[in-house]
């Protein structure tokens, strides 16, 4: 059963801070928050089931569709409870992981889009994370979420591939961030630790790829201190 655990360390990392950010915005923690968590990190894992699943051969793939599909359900019966009369209210959020979805088996999981995707989808953490504690839908949490930990997409890809373009397109994503930032009416300060994608996109300073995992951690954290001021001041 071991390959049907989720190892990407990064997407776990995403998915813990996004969630963080809904506690400390909320500034409540109880039962339904440690359910939701649980709820959330199950559907995270059944990607590694689903992945199996679109490149098994015909002995096993029943296997693995099963086992996701036992995730998801499973996932969704804790959530259900906690949902009660907002189900509605939440349903437009569903589009996100069915367009992941899509694009996981349209595209490949290595597809600029697919991985886009991904990201807004663990950043659903922080919007879920509030809902729990607090009872409360804040989608302008969850845009200011998602922009910030979507930047890390073109962050990988311009360490990979050091090619014009993917820097171009980090700074065009930063620009792109501003925006919506200064459209939602968000203080711009949060985007603060993206400085590290300009700078980086500029120089391609070198770095080992387990060195930038942290650096990724350390902005995410600092995001988190800068995103709780924001919202108790």
């Amino acid at each position: 059963m071991k390959k049907y655990l989720l190892k990407e360390y990064g997407s776990w990392g995403v998915m813990a801070l996004s969630f963080m950010a809904g506690i400390l915005i909320s500034g409540n923690f109880n039962l339904k928050v440690i359910i939701a968590f649980f709820a959330i990190s199950l559907y995270i894992n059944s990607k590694q089931a689903f992945t199996h699943w679109m490149r098994s051969t015909a002995s096993d793939s029943l296997i693995s569709l099963t086992i996701f599909l036992v995730q998801v359900l499973s996932a969704t019966l804790m959530l259900l409870p906690l949902l009660k009369g907002n189900i509605i209210k939440l349903l437009p959020y569903a589009s996100v992981p069915l367009a992941y979805i899509i694009l996981l088996r349209l595209m490949g999981e290595h597809a600029l889009l697919t991985e886009i995707s991904g990201f807004i989808l663990l950043s659903m953490s922080a919007l879920i994370a509030r809902f729990a504690a607090s009872g409360e839908i804040d989608p302008g949490l969850f845009i200011v979420v998602a922009v910030f930990f979507t930047a890390g997409v073109f962050k990988v890809r311009v360490q990979f591939k050091k090619k014009i373009f993917e820097r171009v397109l980090m700074i065009s994503y930063l620009g792109f961030a501003l925006s919506i930032y200064h459209f939602i009416k968000a203080p711009i300060a949060l985007l603060l630790p993206l400085m590290d994608n300009l700078l980086f996109s500029l120089t391609l300073y070198k770095v080992k790829l387990a060195t930038t995992g942290w650096i990724e951690v350390i902005k995410g954290v600092l995001f988190l201190f800068l995103l709780t001021l924001y919202y108790r001041h």
